[in-house]
């Protein structure tokens, strides 16, 4: 993941790399200057569903996401993160 391309979205930072498999594979990395288990919880079940429903799984990378401090838990929803994903998709092409 170190040679990784580094895009920060909207308080999201994230590391996209190629892999050898056929579909994207997703990691997460919150720690707890985020905030307390509750909320990078709610993060990480939100990030999960959007990726599972999102078309990025069908490329071959690996995604590895670190939200920034100025990322907010009210700025936290499906609907958010979808919007992340397809401007990540479209810095990707």
């Amino acid at each position: 993941m170190r040679q990784g391309k580094r895009v920060h979205i909207s308080g999201l930072n994230f590391i996209v790399a190629p892999n050898v498999c056929s579909h994207a594979r997703l990691g997460l990395a919150v720690s707890g200057k985020y905030g307390n288990a509750v909320k990078r919880n709610r993060l990480k079940r939100c990030l999960r569903n959007a990726f599972r429903q999102h078309e990025i799984r069908k490329h071959p990378v690996d995604i590895l996401v670190i939200p920034g401090p100025k990322l907010r838990p009210e700025h936290v929803s499906l609907h958010d993160m979808n919007t992340r994903f397809n401007k990540l998709l479209a810095r990707m092409t």
